[in-house]
């Protein structure tokens, strides 16, 4: 998701422009792929820096941790990045605005949709996961697995819990 910002590198300091995003399906890294991207950014130029700050949505396809199911993932993003106006060096690491007065949101929407991602997806708070056993999709039906411990010097202690 390249944008042409050119006129924000020549601007006085505190100019700001505001970023319209409204993508479509779109890779933004070899992981990562977002069903959409919309939102605003507001671009502020400071000294050497260019100030992007803005609410983006998107969604991911992502995987319940209970039962494995495929899912779609909605994500609200809040965007708060420092851009500098070139890369100080080939080995620079920070987001930037290219020479030619290009941004990519690709990285660093990648990153935050990264860090946005809950450690533990369910498809719905109330999902019963997979038998441990079978595995057997409980959200779908019963399993006819045996409660009995498969080893019968454990018996005593599956009486403790009930």
């Amino acid at each position: 998701m390249r944008y042409h910002v050119s006129s924000l590198l020549k601007a006085p300091l505190g100019a700001q422009i505001i970023l319209m995003v409204d993508e479509g399906e779109h890779p933004v890294s070899q992981n990562i792929t977002v069903e959409y991207v919309r939102g605003t950014l507001r671009l502020t130029r400071t000294d050497q820096r260019v100030l992007a700050q803005g609410q983006l949505e998107t969604q991911v396809p992502a995987e319940c941790v209970r039962c494995l199911e495929s899912l779609v993932l909605p994500l609200k993003i809040h965007f708060d990045e420092l851009l500098t106006l070139f890369p100080a060096s080939p080995v620079d690491k920070t987001y930037h605005i290219g020479e030619d007065g290009c941004l990519n949101l690709d990285r660093p929407l990648a990153e935050q949709i990264q860090l946005s991602i809950p450690m533990h997806t369910v498809c719905r708070p109330d999902c019963k996961g997979l038998c441990s056993h079978c595995g057997q999709n409980l959200n779908e039906g019963t399993c006819h697995c045996s409660d009995e411990p498969d080893d019968p010097r454990l018996s005593a202690l599956s009486k403790l819990l009930r």
